[in-house]
């Protein structure tokens, strides 16, 4: 081909290319690039002093709303947060605020499948469909208006370029999704907004323990001083010597087995001391905690593993504080408990519950 000839070809090609461009920059239903880069909730970021709830549903979490519990606050970026189904219970600040911060920061970053039946691969199918991944998330202003409403997908740790991450959604009801430039992380259990430590008291601390069984069964150790290394087990009978110090030591640290992955009103889940696992802890400084378990009905004769009724049975804890009057950590203990209940775990029941015959052996004449 002569040089001449390339050229034309060239320019032929160019044209052509150049034609192509301006046909997709004016082709039919280009509109829907035309929000690219705006905010995807406007205005959100200049009201949330005006957010006085947030609504969010999922199949393994329910729904949760949060509430502020303090209206009269100025400032929302500072707002405290209840739980609207578990009467106002108190859900990490930081974690709601900023939620509704990467809200309001999300910008639309690409249109994404407009066709039903491919919502799924991107997790944004109905929240309310059976094995929906997708999660369902409502923003309401003080004035009862919406000021969001959105299904959040899959998301994007990164992007080229960006360390912001991305994150898939759609808005109810509308025919198309997309992908947006930020990251929105939502907690889809209860347990991942709430305060699940309940304790900070060091073993080191602890006097005494004692835990009493519905069938009669208890088990209680002590130490003279606090700096002794070992607790010693009260009780032992003759002939029976304690298998491991280890495992006596150990029954003390299951105050840091207390932690939560549900709450209620504790005047709503009454628990019957009769049939609750009882657990005393003492300190050297005069604070006692008991805690009252609430076993699995079928479990509540033996507490064994193998009585459970269920792969997921519920262990709920009512905690008495007393002593260290005056003191922050025991006020603060008591106002944190008093009204309230907590579930625990199945595991964490079964690291507290200790028995004594478990902790005993032959002595063997030794």
């Amino acid at each position: 081909m002569s040089p001449r000839n390339f050229l034309i070809l060239l320019v032929i090609t160019v044209a052509a290319v150049a034609a192509a461009a301006v046909a997709v920059v004016i082709r039919p239903g280009d509109a829907v690039y035309a929000n690219l880069g705006d905010p995807v909730v406007p205005g959100l970021i200049d009201n949330l002093n005006d957010l006085q709830s947030i609504r969010i549903e999922s199949q393994s979490g329910g729904v949760l709303t949060f509430q502020r519990t303090d209206q009269d606050a100025a400032d929302a970026t500072g707002a405290k947060w209840g739980i609207v189904e578990r009467d106002l219970y108190p859900v990490k600040t930081k974690q709601v605020n900023s939620l509704a911060v990467r809200v309001a920061e999300l910008t639309y970053l690409a249109p994404k499948t407009a066709t039903p039946e491919l919502f799924s691969h991107l997790e944004l199918q109905d929240p309310s469909a059976p094995g929906s991944k997708a999660i369902g998330l409502k923003m309401t202003g003080n004035d009862g208006s919406v000021m969001a409403d959105m299904i959040i997908g899959k998301a994007r740790s990164t992007l080229e370029g960006s360390a912001q991450g991305g994150t898939y959604f759609r808005k109810p009801g509308g025919e198309r999704a997309w992908f947006a430039k930020g990251s929105v992380e939502i907690g889809k259990l209860i347990s991942e907004w709430i305060e699940t430590d309940i304790f900070d008291i060091k073993t080191k601390r602890i006097r005494r323990a004692e835990i009493t069984y519905p069938d009669g069964d208890s088990l209680a150790i002590f130490k003279d001083k606090e700096e002794d290394l070992d607790f010693t087990l009260i009780g032992v009978p003759a002939g029976k010597k304690v298998k491991s110090r280890f495992a006596v030591n150990g029954f003390a640290a299951t105050i840091d087995e207390y932690r939560i992955q549900d709450v209620a009103r504790r005047d709503k889940h009454p628990i019957d001391p009769a049939k609750a696992t009882k657990v005393i802890y003492e300190t050297f400084d005069g604070l006692k905690v008991t805690a009252l378990i609430q076993l699995p009905e079928t479990e509540a004769a033996s507490a064994t593993p193998a009585a459970r009724p269920s792969d997921n049975p519920e262990y709920w804890v009512a905690l008495t504080v007393e002593g260290g009057e005056g003191t922050a950590e025991a006020d603060d203990l008591r106002a944190r408990t008093a009204p309230w209940v907590f579930r625990i775990s199945d595991y964490r029941y079964d690291a507290i519950a200790k028995r004594k015959s478990d902790m005993l052996e032959d002595a063997g004449g030794s």
